[in-house]
């Protein structure tokens, strides 16, 4: 039987996120690790601490400062758009829609992580990028999200990007048994949901711990590239960690964006 365009379009996605894991199977050997014995002590729990309160400061009030760097009407206008004209005909160039109007605008916001990490390194900037950092990697996933028909800002899709960002940055085994855990949590998630007060309290309670979570793998990641970026003119090469980071967690979301919005079309 002929396999319809959507059909080739989930086996395509199926055939990007095995080459994903494929390629993070090993173990990463990070070349800034050498710097290990020159980090001073506390860096660390500084760094874990700094990614945490960026997170928790930007869901309380900095999402709708983050959106103001775009227009988020138009977004959602263009999903409209684009699940308007793949219903009405349904051709390559519709159905590939999604992905490719997402990947415009992740393109975009990886050309500002690069001259905003190498800027802040030349004049020796390390810790107090995180912030400007962190806006960057979720203003990067509610745009995917966007194109893709799905809102941020409720507490579950929260925890969703969270998850995403964390999984990017594993490798070997866990990265391959953390994607497994995503796909299901790509089956589960589905839009809005009215919650009983114990259950949202619960899942704020879950938003916590993730927050946590994800900024421990983050500073964990971005250490040795951190403590580079506070020293001036040198810190360009930490500086441009930002950007590498950002386009692993930014491949990795669209896959998992994807997924979710071919699920929801019940292929």
């Amino acid at each position: 039987m002929k396999r319809n365009l959507w059909e080739k379009e989930w086996d395509d996605l199926v055939q990007r996120e095995a080459a994903y894991v494929e390629k993070n199977k090993e173990k990463r050997g990070n070349v800034l690790a050498k710097l290990q014995r020159f980090v001073p002590d506390g860096l660390q729990s500084k760094l874990d601490m700094a990614f945490t309160k960026a997170f928790q400061l930007i869901f309380e009030k900095g999402t709708a400062i983050i959106e103001k760097t775009y227009d988020k009407q138009r977004r959602q206008d263009d999903y409209e758009i684009a699940e308007f004209a793949a219903g009405l005909r349904e051709n390559k160039r519709h159905v590939r829609a999604f992905r490719k109007q997402a990947k415009k605008y992740a393109r975009r916001n990886l050309l500002v992580s690069s001259a905003e990490g190498i800027g802040l390194g030349l004049l020796g900037i390390g810790l107090p990028d995180i912030p400007l950092f962190v806006s960057l990697l979720l203003k990067n996933l509610y745009e995917i999200s966007l194109s893709f028909g799905y809102e941020y800002d409720q507490t579950e899709e929260r925890l969703f990007q969270l998850k995403i960002i964390e999984t990017a940055l594993y490798s070997g085994e866990e990265m391959e048994q953390r994607d497994s855990d995503m796909n299901t949590m790509c089956e589960s998630i589905r839009g809005a949901k009215k919650r009983a007060p114990e259950e949202t309290q619960r899942l704020t309670g879950r938003l916590d711990e993730q927050i946590r979570s994800t900024a421990k793998a983050l500073s964990d990641e971005m250490l040795y590239a951190k403590f580079l970026q506070g020293t001036p003119v040198v810190g360009v090469v930490g500086g441009a960690g930002d950007m590498v980071v950002l386009k692993r967690v930014t491949d990795y979301a669209m896959l998992k964006y994807r997924r979710r919005y071919l699920i929801d079309r019940k292929l």
